[in-house]
Order: structure tokens, then sequence, then C-alpha cells
């Protein structure tokens, strides 16, 4: 069974008229949000039909730190939110890694995630992934004679080539 998160994206939504004519209006709104809950806020901050466009002055996310665009659209945020909350505790730690050390872009990070188009090694670094790699076999067999001569750096600095990224919770490869 399959557990979900409370990952989370909050974003300050700013009425821009207002803010043209000097004055900062905005609210907080956590994602994912209702249909109700994203139409109160914009109601909050006077978006009607005379002022009717917003922008993001601020965001946060619980698990990571995006690079959310002034003027994303919410109602996409909120469904990018919407998929977070069906990941799980491992799922959410590969994104992270992905979003640090692959691309700051979520819905490329989600993608990857929900297609299972990568592996994660939690609390890794890529010197310890070599050692695993040849323990496990994936280079033949090694006779013992020459195992303690094997470089397991130069091993490393060979998959950091081939795409294996190493970030502070794991070693992640991302299929492209």
């Amino acid at each position: 069974m399959k557990t979900t998160t409370n990952a989370t994206i909050k974003i300050f939504v700013t009425n821009l008229g207002k803010y043209n004519e000097g004055y900062l209006i905005g609210e907080w709104l956590s994602l994912p949000a209702t249909e109700d809950e994203i139409a109160a806020t914009l109601d909050k901050i006077g978006i009607d039909e005379q002022y009717e466009e917003y922008f993001i002055t601020d965001s946060e996310a619980d698990f990571a730190d995006l690079s959310i665009k002034e003027y994303s659209n919410i109602d996409e945020l909120n469904e990018l939110a919407e998929r977070l909350t069906d990941l799980d505790e491992g799922e959410i730690e590969a994104l992270k890694a992905y979003l640090k050390v692959i691309s700051d872009n979520l819905e490329d990070a989600l993608d990857c995630i929900e297609c299972g188009a990568y592996s994660f090694y939690a609390d890794m670094e890529l010197e310890d992934l070599a050692r695993e790699f040849v323990e496990e076999g994936c280079f033949g067999e090694i006779p013992d004679s020459i195992a303690p001569y094997i470089d397991y750096e130069a091993i490393a600095r060979d998959l950091g080539f081939d795409g294996y990224y190493e970030a502070l919770n794991g070693v992640i490869y991302a299929e492209r």
C-alpha cells in the first residue's frame, strides 16, 4: 500500500493592478487547494473586472527550493501540487535530488519520478555506488588478487560522466 505525502507549495499571490498603483495587496495560498479556496484568495486580494491580473511575489515548498515564476498559472501550479500528494517518501527524496542536481523544473521532475525513469540511491555518494556496483558484479567477476587495486574514485568519476548525479540526500540517475 502506497502512503501519500503532505508535500505542499505555498505561493504569495499579489494583485498586479494594485501593485502598479503602489499598494501591496496579497495573500498566501497553500497548494494543492480547491477551486473555492483559489477563488476566495483571488477575491480577498481584489481580483475582479477592474483588477484582473495577479502575480506571484514569493513561494515556499517544504520539500525543495523551487523557482516559481511571477506569472505562473495558479491552476497549473495547483495541478503539480496535486501530483505531489501521490508520491511516497522515497519518491519525494528522489524528487528532491532531481530538483537539486538535474533540473529545477518541477513538471519535468514529476514526469520522471511518476513514470519510474530514474534510479535513486539514498544516503550514498558516487564512490559508495561504485563500490556497490563492483560488489554486485556489474563489471563482471573480479578476481580476489586484483580487487585491492580497483580505483573506486575513477569509477565514481565515470559514473558522473554517465549521468549519475550526487545530491545531498543520495545519488540519482534519470533516463533522458
